[in-house]
């Protein structure tokens, strides 16, 4: 892609989380753009309200949230035959939206992206939660809730299994209280998680060009978090970009004067304002 066309994939990026709160559906299609100019978002979101029409239509308006709970995984997981991908779980297009309508298959928070829209229009009060380690769902009702992996096929998990899961990755250490961890993810927050997945999964890979230009999401969603900030000038030092990573980090340091890592960045500041002269 060239610069014109990166520049504005992210200014389009940029318009849709103005917005408030900013409509996860659209901003998740848009993210691709920075990989596959050609991934057509208004596509994506059509398509997945078709969908949820094509559902709604079948809900009786009487139905319990436990009936629409179970329309919707039946139309998700056997008629549409959405899938963990678990064979190619660091593979980009998992998170790639357009990528995962077309292959039915995705990981837990682009599977749960999906999974909650269509579920909102059946009816029901679906949110997302910023699990530790896997990304579930919240169905709020009546009774209390209930809280649904997507990723395991719609599999509903008790408060012993979840509290299993976090004692595993806690290997010995402190748990916090389940509650902590099951408290709904604003729109932001899914998309910051999702992007950070990508970010990960590129830098797993050597791709440090497609990192940043996830990093520029990031930045441009948690304008105020220092240290997203910082980790772009970390990519911009990286790909020789002297000037744009000497300016990210004096940004970090002026949002956050006592960081821990305060030294290690005034000496990468200083090596990129030196390599930044010799560049005039």
């Amino acid at each position: 892609m060239n610069q014109a066309a990166e520049d504005e994939a992210l200014a389009q990026f940029r318009r849709l989380i103005e917005r408030a709160p900013p409509p996860l559906l659209d901003c998740a299609a848009h993210v691709p753009l920075y990989a596959d100019p050609h991934c057509e978002p208004h596509r994506v979101v059509c398509t997945v309200r078709q969908w949820g029409e094509k559902l709604a239509a079948r809900v009786p308006a009487d139905s319990s949230p436990q009936h629409r709970l179970r329309l919707l995984n039946h139309f998700f997981f056997a008629e549409l035959a959405f899938r963990a991908n678990e064979a190619e779980y660091y593979e980009a297009a998992n998170s790639h939206l357009h990528r995962v309508i077309e292959r039915r298959t995705g990981i837990p928070i682009s599977l749960s992206l999906v999974y909650m829209e269509l579920g909102r229009a059946a009816g029901l009060k679906l949110h997302g939660v910023g699990f530790p380690g896997h990304f579930l769902v919240k169905l709020l009702t009546h009774d209390g809730a209930l809280v649904i992996d997507v990723f395991a096929g719609g599999q509903a998990l008790s408060a012993e299994a979840l509290r299993a899961r976090l004692a595993a990755l806690a290997h010995g250490g402190e748990v916090l209280p389940l509650e902590i961890h099951l408290r709904v993810a604003s729109e932001r927050d899914i998309l910051a998680r999702l992007l950070r997945n990508l970010k990960a999964i590129h830098l797993r890979s050597g791709q440090t060009a497609a990192a940043l230009q996830v990093q520029q999401r990031l930045v441009a969603l948690r304008p105020d978090d220092a240290d997203e900030w910082r980790d772009r000038g970390l990519l911009f030092a990286q790909l020789e970009c002297p000037r744009a990573a000497a300016e990210d980090f004096l940004a970090y340091l002026s949002m956050h004067p006592a960081p821990p890592d305060a030294r290690q960045i005034r000496e990468r500041l200083d090596q990129m304002q030196r390599a930044a002269r010799r560049l005039n």
